[in-house]
């Protein structure tokens, strides 16, 4: 199962449906945050490994440098299954909020980084030990990699440092940081008041209308949260204007 959180499905998809079975958890749990990892831990992490339903690598010095740090451990609640859609919706439900309070960002201003969220569960000898953990990392995705964190999370005030600034790059349009070779710029993030999840077609409409004076190009584009991500509080509308680079 794809464990990037934090990027809408309309540009790169990260969110995706399928979903991985992994052992049940015990019953008998005596100590649900066995091993579980600490607020803060910095790892070296590849975009494949983000990927993973679990990650039990050695932490790494975070003065080094390193592409994750974890922002947030939570137990599982009782009838949620690793399985489980539940699992997704508690985890957009409880690494989005960190994720804002790491970068120091609102809803919106967060939508115009490129930081990304990955989330990762007990791996099965550690479910067997009654493991019922869940935690958050963050990332920053820099097209077909993970870039190396800034020292600083914390980004400031938009037009953020193209360092960390949301671009587009390739002929897919993913998702990269700024510094890097990219053709559109994220330039507007509007919330979207709707009572339900947009269509598809209603998504097109909404970003023609609504971007088409949010961004300094004739051509542009636009991407939107996926549903799971609709439901856990995304409703923001991202704006790209095409750029030179």
């Amino acid at each position: 199962m794809t464990r990037r959180l934090g990027l809408g499905s309309a540009i790169t998809g990260l969110l995706a449906a399928a979903l991985t079975s992994l052992a049940a958890p015990s019953a008998t749990a005596a100590d649900p945050m066995y091993q579980a990892p600490v607020v803060g831990q910095c790892f070296d992490m590849s975009v494949a490994e983000l990927g993973e339903a679990s990650y039990a690598e050695a932490a790494v010095d975070c003065a080094a440098e390193h592409t994750s740090q974890v922002i947030a451990v939570a137990q599982v609640p009782d009838g949620v299954a690793y399985e489980s859609k539940a699992l997704v919706r508690f985890a957009l439900e409880t690494c989005f909020p960190a994720q804002r309070k790491a970068v120091g960002a609102s809803k919106l201003g967060l939508r115009l980084t490129s930081f990304n969220l990955g989330y990762f569960i007990p791996t099965v000898d550690q479910q067997a030990a009654g493991a019922r953990w869940l935690r958050c990392d963050l990332v920053l995705s820099a097209g077909s990699r993970l870039a190396p964190l800034p020292g600083k999370l914390q980004v400031g005030r938009f037009p953020f440092k193209d360092t960390v600034a949301r671009c587009l790059s390739g002929r897919e349009f993913v998702i990269t940081v700024c510094a890097e070779k990219h053709t559109f710029r994220a330039t507007a993030a509007l919330r979207v008041d709707a009572e339900r999840f947009p269509s598809e077609s209603a998504w097109q409409r909404l970003g023609e209308r609504r971007c088409r004076s949010a961004v300094r190009s004739s051509y542009f584009r636009f991407g939107w949260p996926s549903k799971a991500s609709w439901k856990a509080g995304d409703r923001v509308l991202v704006c790209y204007t095409q750029t030179r680079r």
